[in-house]
């Protein structure tokens, strides 16, 4: 007996899948008043804290590379975020050219609050499932995780130079 190799989702499948999504974050965005650790950070800014948590220390023009900004907005974010403590910017010194930042040690909290924050909601909505739904919400994350993986590791392999 032959295995057939598995069906890839149709894009009205995976648009499907989307448009739940979307339904899901607009039913609970609209039970529920937005929690944030500081008010005073966008969204915007909260996305370089969140990338330099993944990343730890990185170029400027790397960061803006990674977050499709040009440098002069890169620049002005990470400057409210310095002024703020949230953040830490210095001289690359092997190239003085280049410079340097990192999460402070009070963005890495306001991280670590906004993450906790996001855990108690979703906490919440998963405390209205039974245990079969929980099973398959959990192998849904796996598959899910193991795509994330896959894509991840495609996308390094394709920014890989070529010899």
């Amino acid at each position: 007996m032959t295995t057939r190799p598995a069906r890839r989702a149709t894009t009205a499948e995976i648009e499907r899948a989307l448009a739940g999504y979307a339904r899901l974050v607009e039913v609970l965005s609209a039970s529920r008043t937005p929690d944030f650790p500081d008010p005073h950070v966008t969204m915007a800014q909260m996305r370089v804290l969140m990338l330099l948590s993944a990343v730890g220390e990185a170029r400027m023009s790397d960061l803006a590379h990674s977050l499709g900004s040009s440098p002069s907005t890169l620049s002005s974010l990470v400057d409210r975020l310095v002024e703020a403590g949230l953040a830490v910017r210095r001289d690359d010194p092997r190239d003085r050219r280049n410079v340097l930042v990192s999460l402070a040690p009070a963005g890495a909290r306001m991280l670590d609050q906004f993450n906790e924050l996001g855990a108690d909601a979703l906490r919440s909505l998963l405390e209205q499932l039974d245990d079969q739904d929980i099973a398959h919400v959990n192998q849904t994350i796996e598959l899910l995780v193991a795509a994330a993986r896959r894509l991840s590791a495609q996308q390094r392999s394709s920014e890989e130079p070529r010899p």
